[in-house]
């Protein structure tokens, strides 16, 4: 089965990134957390770091990894594992989306987001997220 870590990323502010996905793209145009396929032999921590190095080429700091969730549309079948981090908005560079933007928890339900990512705004909204501080 495909695994797939996904960046919870937050600003020095709380607000956290979402990027729009590009058009060309399953689900082009949606909004998404960053994150991508785990490559063999890499760790979730490792993952993360570089799928958002290849997509937004900034750096990040991981906090927390969570257990992942199943997603299956069609013939899409993965585990997404949420990692929470910080990331500076100063050094993001938009490589593969064609725009982000860091937004507050409570307005994440103005914006379509991708199918896959409903699991991870339920953790969000839920006692086990950790809040960075």
């Amino acid at each position: 089965m495909t695994r797939v870590v996904m960046g919870l990323l937050f600003d020095g502010s709380g607000r956290i990134l979402i990027a729009k996905r590009n058009l060309r793209q399953r689900y082009g145009g949606l909004w998404e957390f960053p994150g991508g396929k785990i490559e063999h032999g890499e760790t979730i921590e490792q993952a993360i770091v570089r799928e958002i190095q290849e997509e937004l080429d900034a750096p990040i700091m991981v906090s927390r990894v969570y257990p992942g969730y199943l997603f299956e549309y069609k013939n899409l079948k993965a585990e997404f594992i949420p990692v929470s981090g910080s990331i500076a908005p100063r050094e993001i560079t938009l490589l593969e989306h064609d725009e982000c933007k860091f937004i507050e928890l409570g307005e994440i339900g103005s914006y379509e987001i991708s199918p896959y990512d409903h699991g991870a705004i339920t953790l969000l909204n839920s006692e086990r997220f950790e809040r960075l501080s």
